[in-house]
């Protein structure tokens, strides 16, 4: 699994901004998701000791970021869940893609875990996904 992603300081003051780079498209979705996770708290701290399906469909690649990164916030805001494990398979048929993904992690206990900065929403600005001579890569400005 060859996956990485970077936080981009410069790209927005108030938001966190993050780079993701992947060889797979399924590589490139985790990355999104353990980015998104570390802005909130400290990952390293989590057990991925519940198991949780998640569905997520969309009409590109970009749509389908932004709802499974949606998806997980929203996850994040109900039910408490960091989630640091994914196992993915995304499908496109159609001019359709989905993903479907059992997912493992805890809910957030702020006496054993290290919080960050609450995340309220994915943006679309400067919101891209792509894939570039075989290598896939993302950027998602978060709203903080």
């Amino acid at each position: 699994m060859a996956y990485s992603y970077d936080y981009l300081p410069d790209v927005a003051i108030a938001d966190a901004a993050f780079a993701a780079r992947a060889d797979t498209l399924t590589e490139l979705f985790i990355a999104a998701a353990l980015a998104t996770a570390e802005v909130m708290v400290d990952i390293r701290s989590f057990r991925p000791i519940i198991r949780q399906r998640i569905s997520v469909q969309g009409d590109s690649r970009e749509d389908l970021l932004y709802r499974w990164l949606s998806e997980l916030l929203y996850l994040k805001d109900v039910e408490y869940l960091i989630f640091v494990d994914y196992d993915i398979v995304i499908s496109e048929t159609g001019g359709k893609v989905a993903l479907e993904c059992t997912a493992g992690g805890e809910q957030i206990d702020p006496r054993r875990h290290t919080l960050g900065q609450d995340v309220k929403a994915v943006t679309y600005h400067l919101f891209e996904v792509k894939e570039v001579e075989g290598e896939y890569l993302a950027r998602v400005v978060l709203d903080i």
